[in-house]
C-alpha cells in the first residue's frame, strides 16, 4: 500500500490525474492492476491518498494540533503556526505535494470536494479555535469564516507561488524569513484584533 502511494504521488505529480492510468501504477510498482483495486478500489482511490497526504506536507494536523493545544498564548501559537508556514514556503521546490496542488488549481479534480472533508476541514475548525481566542468571534459567525479565510488563504498563497516567481517579483518574500515572519504576524494580529473590536 505504502509502494502504491508513493509511486501514485510521483507519476500524478508529474503527469496530473487524467494522464496517469492504473496499468501505468501497476508497472511501476511491479504489481498487478487487481492488486491496486483491492487497496484503494482503483487510481480514484489512490489520488485522494495522494491528495490528503500532500496536504500533511504543508501542514499535518498533529503539527496543528501541538500548535493550537501549547500553553503559549493565542499570540505566540500564531507565531509558530507562521514560522511553520513560512519554512515550508522556503522549501516548497523539493515538495512534490505542491506540484499536484498546482495542478489542482489549474484543473480541480473531482475528488476535491471530499478532500475538503478528510483532510482541509479538520484544520480549519483548529486554526478557528486561535482566531476564536484572539478576536472573540463566535465559532460558527459568518465572521469567523471570513476571518479564517483572510488567515489561511495568504498561507497557502504563500506556499503555492513558485518561488522563482517571487524571487523576481517581490524578492524580500523569499530571502528574508524573519522578516516575513514579523511582518505576516503584525499584519494578522492587527487585522483579527480589528475584527474582533468591529464584532463587539
Amino acid at each position: 500500500r505504502e509502494q502504491l502511494i508513493e509511486i501514485g504521488r510521483a507519476l500524478f505529480a508529474a503527469k496530473g490525474f487524467e494522464a496517469v492510468s492504473v496499468e501505468e501504477i501497476a508497472a511501476h510498482a511491479k504489481v498487478s492492476k487487481p492488486i491496486v483495486y483491492e487497496h484503494f478500489g482503483g487510481k480514484e482511490g489512490l489520488y485522494e491518498e495522494v491528495l490528503i497526504e500532500a496536504h500533511r506536507q504543508m501542514l499535518s494536523l498533529e503539527d496543528l494540533n501541538r500548535i493550537i493545544t501549547s500553553e503559549a498564548t493565542p499570540e505566540e501559537k500564531l507565531r509558530v503556526f507562521l514560522e511553520h508556514i513560512i519554512r515550508t514556503a522556503m522549501n516548497a521546490s523539493e515538495l512534490w505535494g505542491i506540484r499536484i496542488f498546482l495542478r489542482e488549481l489549474a484543473s480541480p479534480s473531482p475528488f476535491v470536494p471530499k478532500f475538503i472533508t478528510t483532510a482541509v476541514f479538520p484544520k480549519s475548525q483548529k486554526l478557528r479555535e486561535l482566531i476564536r481566542d484572539i478576536t472573540g468571534l463566535p465559532p460558527d459567525s459568518p465572521a469567523m469564516q471570513r476571518a479564517t479565510a483572510l488567515v489561511a488563504l495568504p498561507c497557502m498563497g504563500l506556499i503555492l507561488f513558485p518561488e522563482k516567481l517571487r524571487t523576481l517579483m517581490l524578492p524580500a518574500t523569499a530571502g528574508d524569513a524573519e522578516g516575513l515572519l514579523e511582518d505576516m504576524l503584525a499584519y494578522m494580529l492587527g487585522g483579527l484584533r480589528a475584527l474582533g473590536e468591529t464584532a463587539r
